[in-house]
């Protein structure tokens, strides 16, 4: 593939290491970070006509990347970062940090992003998993996506085209979002800081952000709770290779600094198998494992 015209990053055997948040897989064979919508459709569009793999990524907070590496083109997002503000109205990139969106919507005075504060994913990937926490979800602001269908047509979609569910919604494998409009309301500026305060409080206490990680490894399960049932089975701590359960919160497998994806597929393949055997509980993973092919 010929990469000239492109104004974006582009980086050949690059670690996987550095594009996700476990720290974990091998090396890519091409990234490439497009700095307008234009380029991303345009790397799209030369993928599908070469049979090229098409690969693409935000800040890699929900992933696990495979020790094998990524063949093909891996897509970040990152430099899709605009936002424009209109009263109680925001239209964001898909590369947008989802945390700083919440801030800044603080800052206006604008509330229905406070439990996003905290989350270290993109706009984009927001959507895809109707990310929440603290009660809210991304699905209760949004009003209307731009994205790039199957066909290579760019499309908005309001919010009631699109069909959501915990941790996921109708556009994961099927489209790539390339923008999300919101609508958020006024509130007390105070008010708004506290209850984000309060939120990265709890969160800090709660969950290992010292060490590297991708957030809850699975899906709480209706009516219960995945963290508390690892740790009744007795995985807290436990270890296989670099990846271990974290001491602090049972649902997060943490990096110890050499942590591969085998090690982290193994814990949570065994967790899985242990906690239906005790509890009669099928887990499901809320992180994405990437296969290298």
């Amino acid at each position: 593939m010929t990469w000239q015209g492109m104004r974006g990053r582009i980086e050949h055997r690059y670690p996987l290491q550095k594009l996700n948040t476990w720290r974990i897989g091998g090396l890519a064979e091409t990234v490439c970070w497009p700095e307008s919508e234009e380029e991303l459709r345009e790397i799209w569009f030369k993928c599908q006509e070469q049979g090229i793999p098409f690969r693409l990524f935000g800040r890699g907070s929900n992933v696990l990347f495979p020790d094998e590496g990524l063949s093909g083109v891996t897509v970040i997002s990152t430099g899709l970062a605009q936002s424009v503000w209109d009263s109680e109205w925001v239209t964001v990139g898909a590369g947008y940090s989802l945390a700083r969106l919440s801030q800044e919507a603080a800052d206006r005075g604008l509330t229905g992003l406070e439990f996003a504060r905290g989350i270290p994913g993109t706009v984009g990937g927001a959507v895809v998993m109707n990310a929440g926490a603290h009660g809210g979800s991304i699905q209760d602001i949004l009003e209307e996506v731009k994205i790039l269908a199957p066909e290579g047509e760019v499309q908005r979609l309001a919010k009631e085209d699109i069909q959501f569910g915990y941790r996921e919604c109708s556009l994961r494998d099927q489209a790539i979002v390339l923008e999300g409009v919101f609508h958020l309301k006024p509130g007390d500026p105070d008010v708004i800081q506290a209850t984000m305060s309060e939120n990265l409080a709890r969160r800090k206490a709660a969950q290992p952000l010292e060490l590297p990680n991708a957030g809850s490894v699975f899906r709480n399960p209706p009516g219960g709770s995945a963290g508390r049932l690892i740790e009744e089975a007795g995985w807290k701590g436990k270890r296989l290779g670099g990846a271990q359960v974290s001491s602090k919160h049972a649902n997060f497998i943490v990096n110890q600094g050499n942590a591969t994806a085998r090690d982290v597929l193994a814990l949570i393949r065994e967790i899985k198998k242990d906690v239906h055997h005790q509890f009669g509980v099928e887990l499901k993973t809320e992180v994405r494992y990437i296969s290298p092919s």
